[in-house]
């Protein structure tokens, strides 16, 4: 792909190394015509290229309901600041009851189309809650999708998504729905039926999973506390009884991580809990999370080769509003050069998982656009919006 990079380099040479933000625009338009030379698919611009990814295969991008709801063509053919493709998305949902229905066959069509054209691969996702009857609709939904991507370009099923933080919603769910979802068996017997239902569909050959984050550790070997979740009694179910077909998911955020503490002696100073946030050697968050998930699912099916899933890791720029640790205080934790450095970590991390452990099978990067959770805007994305032609990432901010 290096030959984009090539085409008139002789004739902009003065223009990729001028300096002054009058210059830095006319690179961007340069990068542009240049990114998109042999492309019919939207890619976001930048002058700021960061290199090579390592297992691209097995990297994929997070689609947010922004990007899904308002603008499915708009997804980025490459990697933003890569000339490599995407090749693996994950979705949410299928679609919202509260979004415009009338554009709901539209959107899906341009996700078709965009799997056809880069030869990619949707981990589809549908819900469960409190509510039966939206979760029906959204069942509905996801059901319709698979059929109209179908099966040779679904890369698996997730079923929930955090369900062992559904306790600590009391404020927005009824009385006694965790009970009902755990113990009631609610979640369990969801989760058998849509399997056998898109295994009469012809879907028997991908993989299921659902995904959870970093409260399931609080266990032994995962978080167990009737009441609330029963996340080692559902692992230890979905595994024995789907095999290899199950996927062990995890959500990883450093970003959020209650471990990361202001500097000794500052009120606002974060260099060292920034710099093992966004690294990716064997020492550094993410790469110590996965070895720590899968010596968990070892020590509960007593295989070291279960597949896994990190089903999303990101960085927000500029600060997201669910930030609440130690590092809202730290102004740098939230910079665009902070989200360079992880994305760049990301793109070029090999998986690894620590010393003799199976690597990663497969990472999504959250996500495609800026979006919100609960009505709180996040700033996860590696674009801003729909409307933006650029990529966040670029000189004239950094």
């Amino acid at each position: 792909p290096f030959w984009r990079l090539r085409v008139g380099a002789g004739l902009i040479s003065n223009l990729l190394l001028g300096s002054g933000p009058a210059m830095a625009a006319q690179r961007i338009a340069c990068w542009t015509a240049l990114a998109n030379l042999g492309h019919a698919l939207y890619s976001c611009a930048s002058d700021v290229g960061l290199g090579v990814i390592r297992r691209s295969n097995q990297k994929g991008l997070a689609v947010d309901d922004v990007t899904l709801q308002w603008c499915s063509g708009k997804l980025p053919e490459l990697w933003p600041n890569t000339q490599e493709r995407v090749s693996t998305l994950r979705l949410f949902k299928a679609w919202d009851p509260q979004w415009d229905e009338s554009r709901r066959v539209a959107s899906w069509q341009q996700l078709v189309n965009f799997t056809a054209a880069n030869n990619a691969r949707v981990l589809v996702s549908t819900q469960v809650t409190c509510n039966e009857t939206e979760d029906a609709l959204a069942w509905s939904w996801t059901k319709s999708l698979l059929k109209m991507i179908g099966a040779k370009r679904i890369m698996g099923l997730a079923i929930g998504n955090e369900l062992e933080l559904l306790w600590t919603k009391a404020d927005s769910i009824p009385p006694g729905c965790p009970s009902k979802v755990w113990e009631g068996g609610y979640f369990w017997q969801s989760f058998v039926r849509f399997v056998d239902e898109i295994d009469a569909m012809g879907f028997q050959d991908i993989p299921v999973t659902s995904a959870f984050g970093g409260l399931a550790l609080a266990g032994n070997p995962f978080f167990e506390a009737p009441g609330k979740a029963l996340v080692n009694t559902f692992l230890r179910e979905a595994s024995h009884k789907y095999g290899r077909r199950f996927v062990f998911m995890w959500n990883v955020y450093p970003y959020f991580d209650q471990r990361m503490h202001l500097d000794i002696g500052t009120s606002d100073g974060c260099v060292y809990s920034l710099g093992n946030a966004t690294c990716m050697y064997p020492d550094c968050n993410v790469p110590r999370m996965a070895m720590l998930y899968r010596q968990k699912m070892q020590q509960l099916t007593g295989k070291p080769d279960d597949k896994m899933w990190i089903g999303e890791t990101g960085w927000s720029s500029p600060k997201t509003g669910t930030l609440t640790t130690d590092m809202k205080n730290c102004p740098a934790w939230s910079t665009t050069q902070a989200l360079q450095r992880f994305y760049q970590s990301f793109l070029y991390w090999d998986l690894s998982a620590g010393p003799y452990m199976r690597p990663v099978d497969h990472v999504f990067y959250f996500s495609v656009r800026d979006s919100s959770t609960f009505g709180v805007g996040e700033h996860f994305g590696l674009i801003k919006s729909c409307e933006d032609q650029y990529c966040k990432i670029r000189s004239e901010i950094l």
